[in-house]
């Protein structure tokens, strides 16, 4: 068997090594976005900028997206920032019609006693990218100077380096306190959707 001839892992020894290193580079982009992700620094900023996710086809917000937008209002409630800009896509379902998802982050922030006046809505944050974008272009005629951006652990620092990237300088993170498997797949997921970002934005 190919396995058992000392030939075949000299022959093929450059592949093992490749697949080595790629595992330690896994393993160290994981580790690095974790910890950022996860050290809440205390910061305090002009606005919280949460990420969008998961909208049931009632308005409710999913136990992800919940936990984010409790972070967020558990900034402003400390006073840590002073508006929050609630931005996500349309939530959809394949029997009813989607739903906003700033829409329905700005419904419960109402609902827990925050001012319409201090929350921003953008429906048109269907992506990271697209977030960051739309909160710069509306930023453009605020001139606030900083921000926290409010996601998933693993998704923070991709979040704080699109924004970067995009010319807003000061950025930093509180996490969402909900924990669930699909971190799993997210966290792995997030390594490539990292360098995506590098390379197309």
């Amino acid at each position: 068997m190919p396995r058992n001839n000392p030939r075949f892992f000299t022959r093929y020894k450059w592949l093992f090594r490749a697949a080595a290193l790629l595992l330690l580079w896994l393993v160290a982009h994981i580790t690095y976005i974790s910890v950022d992700g996860l050290n809440d620094r205390n910061d305090t900023a002009d606005v919280a900028i949460i990420l969008g996710n998961t909208v049931f086809p009632d308005g409710t917000l999913s136990s992800w997206l919940k936990g984010r937008v409790d972070v967020a209002l558990q900034l402003y409630r400390e006073g840590r920032v002073k508006k929050i800009f609630a931005s996500g896509g349309i939530a959809m379902s394949s029997n009813e019609g989607g739903y906003p998802e700033g829409d329905a982050m700005c419904n419960y922030l109402l609902a827990q006693g925050v001012p319409a006046s201090d929350v921003i809505v953008d429906n048109y944050g269907s992506n990271t990218y697209l977030t960051a974008k739309n909160f710069i272009a509306w930023n453009g005629q605020h001139h606030y100077t900083s921000a926290i951006v409010v996601s998933q652990f693993f998704h923070i620092t991709r979040s704080k380096y699109i924004l970067r990237k995009l010319g807003f300088a000061h950025v930093g993170n509180a996490s969402s306190r909900v924990f669930t498997w699909k971190d799993i797949m997210g966290t792995l997921r997030e390594v490539p959707a990292f360098y995506k970002y590098v390379l197309v934005y």
